[in-house]
């Protein structure tokens, strides 16, 4: 979330272990700070508020649209080719994290910290040597991937290669602009309409081809497109770096931060792009692996709009770190409450409602995957609030501790998952999941509760308006689901029952956002949503802290 920030969980003076130094970025070639365009408190504040809105209007846009998309999708390949084209994106994803070395990782947070600071000739030879390097590495060793596991004619396989591989390889430090330069607004616009261009060509080949494959190799060809559009919001002195490749020395350090922090990254790519649908791919569970996909692809735009809350603040954390780290604690106590409130909302709405509809909506033959959707739901709830704790410690650039936590996670995922899923099925994968998503936000709360010096009780507490929402969930859902009624008047009641009950428990128990928290989320929303937004926020402002 973003907005000013109180003074709750504020850095002690007896901090049990101080915020690690930053490491200084060396000024070279003209890389001396400019005074004057060093990027205050308040600036950064404000562009971390303008990203939210632009990132949630995105968001209700793109939301509906991809919702609708996917009912087509699913419908029309079924379980199993869904589960193809889960395996196929998973696939791609992992792969590109695991061979970019960290690059995209290092650039971004280098060259937040160099541009709040005024060191732009340090961003422009970071942007400049990693399109260099991502140019030798990464494109051939991704084309080889595409060839060997795409299953479509020559003429949309050279086109998948061309605009999903080569162009980004060429031009894709363009959006790493938008974290270096705090631009999320601008991401977010883009995002906007290369979501609209995907989606219809998307629809195409479902109509068209109709297969798993067709629409994969869709969604790379407008990744590409995404990527040439996305030049357009780049500075011009970034954007001559970024299409100009050319083989600089990085910053010292940079290798140091980014080789762990890209290891941790693509351990994370094997937690969020669906490791599980990839492992039961191989197991040969094809129908398990197309029903847990649907239950978590839906978990993911369910949480969209928590994201798209969270998602803004990333990068302006990092410039947080360089310029006020005075300010950095109180940042953390805010988000920490602000995210588990409306994901607990998000709980108690949303997934009773989506729950009892999926028969409906998506067939009887993926009417299983209801029960796994109310678990990976509450699953994905946490893997929203740790996001931004990552967050936190990407600013230190502590690259090798992210890299100890997802090794932690993907280690326990994958032992759960081989041992349960001969005996549990498709309920072994969603386990694991659970499991690896709780592994890393308990080592993540409570490493950064030490460093801010932040009581971990403190900062538990701080999430239980997430426990509420898992707690209303489940009672709406289990009550309801008892009484035999049509799936649309279920879905219905049990939205509003799990709501209130919600709303009841952060007013017993004093939980929730407090009064300073709903100004600052109203003051980064237009007025004419403020109106509407108000009421809504106050009812979830039950805390007193």
């Amino acid at each position: 979330m973003s907005g000013p920030m109180d003074t709750n969980g504020a850095v002690g003076d007896d901090a049990a272990d101080p915020v690690e130094p930053i490491p200084d970025l060396p000024a070279v070639d003209g890389g001396e700070p400019v005074e004057e365009s060093i990027l205050s408190r308040g600036q950064l504040q404000r562009m971390a508020v303008r990203g939210a809105s632009w990132t949630l209007l995105h968001t209700a846009i793109a939301l509906p649209v991809a919702f609708i998309v996917n009912i087509l999708i699913a419908r029309t390949l079924g379980v199993v080719d869904y589960g193809r084209l889960a395996y196929l994106t998973s696939i791609m994803g992992i792969s590109e994290s695991i061979i970019s070395m960290g690059i995209g990782v290092g650039v971004v947070q280098f060259g937040a910290k160099a541009h709040a600071a005024g060191r732009y000739e340090v961003v422009k030879k970071l942007l400049s040597s990693a399109q260099a390097v991502k140019l030798v590495t990464v494109a051939p060793i991704l084309t080889l991937i595409v060839v060997s596991v795409a299953e479509v004619g020559p003429v949309l396989l050279t086109v998948a290669i061309v605009f999903g591989v080569l162009i980004p390889a060429v031009i894709g430090g363009a959006t790493y602009c938008f974290g270096i330069e705090n631009k999320t607004a601008e991401d977010a616009k883009n995002a906007m309409l290369v979501g609209m261009l995907t989606q219809a060509a998307v629809v195409v080949a479902v109509l068209t081809i109709g297969t798993a494959d067709s629409v994969w190799a869709a969604r790379l060809v407008f990744g590409g497109i995404g990527v040439v559009l996305a030049l357009r919001y780049v500075a011009p002195m970034y954007r001559r770096a970024v299409i100009r490749p050319r083989f600089r020395r990085f910053p010292d350090g940079f290798w140091k931060f980014a080789l762990p922090a890209g290891a941790a990254a693509a351990l994370g790519a094997m937690i969020s792009t669906r490791i599980e649908v990839v492992v039961l791919t191989w197991m040969d569970a094809a129908e398990a692996a197309g029903l847990f996909a649907l239950a978590f692809g839906l978990a993911a735009h369910l949480f969209g709009p928590a994201q798209a809350l969270v998602g803004p603040l990333m990068p302006a954390i990092s410039g947080l770190h360089e310029v006020d780290r005075d300010s950095v604690g109180t940042a953390f106590a805010r988000t920490l409450r602000a995210a588990a409130t409306a994901v607990g909302v998000l709980l108690a709405t949303a997934l009773p409602l989506l729950a009892f509809l999926i028969p409906l909506i998506y067939g009887a033959d993926f009417a299983a995957s209801v029960p796994l959707l109310i678990v990976m739901g509450l699953s994905g709830g946490l893997a929203v609030i740790v996001s931004p704790l990552t967050a936190f410690v990407m600013a230190r650039l502590l690259g090798v501790r992210l890299l100890v936590i997802n090794v932690v996670a993907i280690a326990v995922n994958l032992a759960l998952m081989l041992c349960l899923i001969p005996v549990l099925g498709v309920w072994g994968a969603v386990i694991g999941n659970c499991a690896s998503t709780i592994a890393q936000l308990l080592i993540l709360l409570v490493g950064e509760s030490k460093v801010l010096g932040m009581n971990v009780f403190r900062a538990l507490k701080a999430l239980t308006p997430f426990f509420a929402g898992c707690a209303a969930c489940v009672a709406a859902w289990l009550l309801v689901g008892s009484l035999g009624w049509s799936s649309i008047l279920s879905a219905v009641a049990a939205a509003v029952l799990s709501f209130g009950l919600l709303v009841a428990f952060l007013w017993l128990f004093r939980i929730g956002l407090n009064r300073q928290d709903v100004d600052a989320v109203l003051s980064a929303l237009p007025h004419p949503v403020r109106i509407v937004a108000r009421p809504a926020l106050l009812l979830c402002a039950a805390s007193r802290s």
